[in-house]
């Protein structure tokens, strides 16, 4: 897939979520009378909205910028909910026929965004869903003529309900994120508000299964990882190949498995730097070649697999034994390969883990804090074990660091593995002489 100006609905036809809440406010009848008599609206306003009601199309082929207008205003000094309720419906039939009819809200230069924004920390539920969903609209229009208007508030509101307890926003939250990333100035935006890839990627993880939320999801990560800076550091912060990888090996869906494979393309063309190595770690390239012996309609899938595949493997020609280590425990993916059971490996190259301020020692002692999978437990234990028995100064720096302790701790770990492994390397800890 290529970068991409979405010009898909904002809610797709799969949720009826919104759709139901605004049939029903639809078929309320409104009491504007009611609202004018208690001065929420004046006499003009009463008018103009009876008349609107009685022929939208006509209203706004007469003066549609005047009937946005006053909506608009009636947003910003109105508070009842119901009222609101009521006004963002007549905006959603502004709306509803073609998106085109936004250009009605930025004639002379206006910028209504900002009564939609305040509407997002109403408590009406349905406030808050239509105005995101509409101010997503309108920002979408405004941005394919005008610089970008700042979308943080919108963001942040996204960043909140991805996390939602109804399924249902959390799809429209990421429904809405993924239009608005198609705005390539939205991209950073988003991926450097705090908290906010977090909920993302936690919405993706969440829902295991749920193929339309992990399209969703994933497809918003694939246009942010067009930005060559959020390439080189989404691997880094938050493990997405491995994420990614989770989902695409049982994913029946295609459309799944095209954003995961096109997302990893991105990866390896827009950083390869950053990702190579934490690709060739999680294993990427055997789930690729795994993936391809699958029959796909869409050819792309194809094309980006054999690019994958080919960049991958030319790199694993020229790779170390080290350099396989190194990878393997940096992308934190520990199993029993060949190099940790190899003694002359060990000899070899013990000591090119004290390299970049012992960087591969403390993964190592990160695992061993942090994991809870016995095998990621054995084979740090086993390695740090290792790095003492062959570095004059490993027990000085396993200590340093408390991987020891911990090392320690794990020889009463539940899982026999892990207390061996645990055990032979305090008693590499306690050995009197370095072995050579």
């Amino acid at each position: 897939m290529d970068d991409v100006s979405t010009e898909s609905p904002i809610v797709a036809s799969h949720n009826d979520y919104l759709l139901d809440l605004t049939n029903d406010i639809r078929s309320r009848t409104i009491p504007w009378e009611g609202y004018q008599r208690a001065g929420l609206i004046t006499e003009t306003e009463l008018a103009q909205i009876r008349q609107f009601e009685k022929s939208p199309a006509a209203a706004l082929a007469q003066a549609g910028d005047e009937y946005v207008d006053l909506f608009v205003a009636l947003l910003g000094k109105l508070v009842r909910a119901d009222t609101l309720q009521s006004i963002l419906v007549l905006l959603d039939d502004v709306l509803r026929d073609s998106p085109k009819t936004a250009e009605l809200f930025f004639k002379n230069g206006k910028q209504p965004f900002v009564p939609f924004f305040r509407l997002l920390k109403k408590e009406d539920e349905y406030v808050q869903l239509k105005s995101a969903n509409l101010v997503t609209l309108l920002l979408i229009e405004y941005n394919k003529t005008h610089a970008p208007f700042d979308a943080a508030e919108l963001f942040a509101w996204i960043t909140f309900n991805l996390a939602n307890t109804n399924a249902s926003i959390v799809d429209l939250a990421s429904q809405y994120l993924q239009n608005l990333l198609a705005v390539t100035e939205y991209r950073t935006l988003f991926y450097n508000l705090p908290g906010a890839m977090d909920a993302l990627i936690s919405a993706l993880q969440k829902q295991p299964g749920v193929a339309q939320l992990q399209y969703q999801t994933i497809y918003s990560v694939w246009l942010m990882t067009f930005i060559p800076e959020i390439a080189k550091d989404i691997q880094k912060h938050f493990k997405i190949l491995t994420i990614l990888g989770d989902i695409a090996r049982p994913a029946i869906k295609e459309k799944v498995v095209r954003v995961v494979v096109s997302t990893y393309r991105n990866l390896l063309t827009k950083a390869p730097e950053a990702n190579i190595i934490p690709m060739l770690g999680n294993k990427i390239l055997a789930l690729c070649e795994t993936l391809a012996t699958r029959k796909y309609t869409d050819t792309e899938i194809n094309d980006d697999l054999t690019t994958i595949i080919e960049e991958l493997a030319r790199h694993v020609a020229s790779l170390t034994t080290f350099d396989e280590y190194a990878s393997e425990v940096r992308a934190g993916r520990l199993e029993w390969s060949p190099p940790h059971q190899s003694e002359q490996f060990w000899k070899s190259n013990a000591a090119r883990l004290s390299e970049g301020d012992y960087e591969l020692v403390r993964a190592l002692a990160g695992f061993l804090q942090t994991s809870s999978d016995p095998v990621v437990l054995s084979v740090a234990a086993h390695d740090i074990g290792q790095y003492v028995k062959y570095v004059p100064t490993g027990k000085r720096i396993v200590q340093e660091i408390g991987a020891k302790t911990r090392v320690m701790e794990l020889m009463s770990h539940e899982n026999p593995d892990v207390r061996y492994h645990a055990l032979m390397s305090v008693q590499k800890f306690m050995a009197n002489a370095w072995e050579s």
